[in-house]
């Protein structure tokens, strides 16, 4: 009996090595695989409404150096929660287990980078691997006080990484009522079953996802489940919440309340500021001003969850906050004007991400401030010393949004830049030498969403700025700018660059001729066509135009010999306009209009997109061909 109790001891230690070969792994989940995820487990067991535990136990096996960002090595804990379990194991690409680590062998630290302070705090370990296949075994299991966030359901998490197999199970013996919201789970077989008491779900042989240009985020088209209690505790809180309605009142009367009190000297220094002025409008952006040149930003993770603002008076004495704190300071300081203001919620990002409107629970990475006013919403994004009045650029622009009203909150969308308004302008002034050299000035105008490309120039060293130019415009060699201005008119969102240049070897020869191409500047790239079927949609997100007009003075004594006719694309992507004119003998006039539209197109469209791009970035060098006068 006790040899075969040893030897079935033998079978299943080989059987659970075995388990991790990387020869174990199929050919399909290793198509356009960086890492495989062999088997992820989220067990969450509902003590009641305000005490879970979390088990996860993740094993990945990391295919080459680029997988390595798929390992999961650590684990989080903060003031309401605490870690019962933690270690790791490691397997050779045969599954033989070759490392192991202890609770001892994690590091306690702040989760915080940058921030100023936290009570967020992680145990962690940073495995660097002697070789590669190799597969890291995580095992953590935490406890919790606050259960207002429930992990979502995630089983394909990151580009290039397949998933052989994913279970998530919510054990509700309580039977607490909970929301839960699917997508794409059809599509990959996905098995659910839906419970009061036991919430469960299972996939197998994910294929990895590779990262495709311009296509929606990866939430869109793989299979996620989002969970949350409809009631929580969150930090010492009993909340309920069934609707926006309730969602608004919970933030007003429990995280927002008592929270706008500033001292009297600020409240007159405010009165000074606005004295005579009597627009709404026109108050709210000298207090926003008044705030931005008064505070700074910086993350903070402390209070309710992280959701709480610091107070006021708070912020206003010690002139710093993070985005919450300063949007509850710009909210306060507007108050004593009465001037109504609504404490934004959104998910912030330039790949335009909404609100969930069906999903009614706590959501959003970013706070900002909505001012209703009778003739439109105002947009302040109160983390920026920087940013003009009502501009929010690509990072909280055109989403839905949850506005925290008097009443409650509502869902609704911030402000869209359309595509006309998104544009730059270029004029420039060249002159051309012999020698292939040229030289000359510039003024570059941009507005709308580009305007937010380029603003922060203005804050950046002179060896940032001079990088910059040379990687924008790397056609020109051995680029010297002699001198460099620029204009940031915030009230008008316009920003101007004036620059006077010079650059060597631009013009090429052929024979007794020059060669020279006149769209000098801006000029798009190749894009690289496409091996195999796409599989998302394209998305361009925000549509942008660009107007160049470039007066060229040619070398002493040349003349053109030949130019190329007006150039004309047309497509349902956007447009391209570029042609040469003579003004007398010795000057040309270069025009180039460019025209990008925003929209969501078929996927097979996507060929046709890289045609229009790549004939574009063609035509952006033609040459034109100079000859002496005899």
């Amino acid at each position: 009996m006790r040899y075969f109790i040893l030897l079935f001891a033998f079978i299943t230690a080989i059987n659970a090595n075995a388990q991790y070969a990387v020869d174990g792994i199929s050919k399909s989940l290793k198509e356009n695989a960086n890492a495989v995820i062999r088997y992820q487990e989220t067990t969450i067991t509902l003590e009641d409404f305000d005490v879970m535990t979390t088990y996860e136990r993740v094993v990945v096996t990391v295919l080459n150096r680029d997988g390595m960002f798929a390992v999961r090595s650590y684990a989080a804990y903060d003031d309401d929660s605490s870690i019962k379990e933690i270690k790791a194991y490691v397997y050779d690409g045969n599954g033989e287990q070759i490392e192991k680590f202890k609770e001892r062998d994690f590091t306690d630290r702040s989760a915080s980078s940058g921030d100023l302070y936290s009570d967020n705090r992680i145990k962690s370990i940073d495995y660097f691997p002697n070789q590669i296949p190799f597969t890291f075994e995580f095992i953590s299991e935490t406890k919790s006080k606050s259960t207002a966030f429930l992990p979502q359901w995630d089983p394909s998490p990151f580009y290039g990484v397949s998933t052989q197999k994913s279970v998530y199970k919510i054990i509700n013996n309580k039977e607490v009522p909970l929301l839960s919201k699917k997508y794409n789970l059809e599509k990959f077989g996905a098995s659910v079953r839906e419970k009061p008491s036991l919430y469960e779900y299972e996939i197998e042989n994910v294929p990895a996802v590779e990262q495709e240009l311009m296509s929606p985020h990866y939430t869109q088209f793989t299979p996620v489940v989002k969970l949350a209690l409809k009631q929580f505790r969150l930090a010492g809180q009993n909340v309920s919440i069934s609707s926006w309605e309730d969602f608004g009142k919970w933030m007003n009367e429990q995280l927002l309340n008592n929270r706008d009190e500033l001292p009297q000297e600020t409240i007159n220094e405010v009165e000074n500021l606005v004295e005579g002025v009597t627009e709404p409008k026109e108050k709210a952006r000298i207090i926003y001003e008044y705030m931005q040149n008064k505070t700074r930003y910086i993350s903070v993770q402390v209070g309710i969850g992280g959701w709480q603002p610091s107070p006021a008076k708070d912020v206003d004495k010690l002139g710093y906050g993070d985005c919450k704190a300063l949007t509850n300071y710009t909210k306060a300081l507007l108050k004593t004007q009465d001037i109504d203001s609504y404490y934004t919620i959104v998910i912030a990002g330039a790949e335009k991400r909404d609100i969930d409107e069906e999903f009614i629970a706590v959501q959003g990475n970013h706070v900002i401030l909505t001012v209703p006013l009778e003739e439109e919403n105002l947009f302040l994004e109160c983390t920026s010393q920087r940013a003009p009045f009502n501009y929010l650029g690509d990072f909280t622009d055109d989403r839905k949004v949850i506005m925290i009203t008097n009443d409650g909150s509502v869902v609704k969308n911030t402000k869209a830049y359309p595509a006309a308004g998104n544009i730059q302008r270029m004029e420039a002034k060249i002159t051309v030498r012999e020698n292939q050299s040229l030289g000359g000035s510039i003024t570059q105008t941009s507005e709308g969403i580009l305007y937010g490309d380029k603003y922060e120039l203005d804050n950046k060293e002179s060896d940032v700025i001079e990088k910059y130019y040379k990687e924008t415009w790397s056609q020109l060699n051995n680029l010297d700018l002699s001198e460099i201005n620029f204009d940031n008119n915030k009230t008008d969102v316009v920003f101007t660059e004036n620059i006077s240049f010079e650059a060597t070897n631009y013009i090429s020869k052929a024979g007794d001729r020059l060669l020279l191409a006149p769209n000098i500047f801006n000029r798009l790239g190749y894009i690289t066509a496409p091996k195999k079927e796409r599989s998302q949609k394209l998305l361009i997100n925000r549509g942008k135009a660009y107007d160049d007009s470039i007066e060229i003075t040619l070398p002493e004594g040349y003349e053109v010999e030949a130019m190329f006719n007006p150039i004309e694309i047309n497509t349902e992507f956007g447009s391209y306009l570029a042609k040469v004119e003579e003004l007398g003998a010795s000057k040309i006039k270069y025009s180039r209009k460019f025209s990008l539209f925003d929209g969501e197109y078929e996927k097979e469209k996507y060929s046709d997109f890289v045609a229009f791009i790549n004939a574009i970035t063609k035509e952006d060098s033609n040459k034109i061909v100079l000859v002496k006068r005899e």
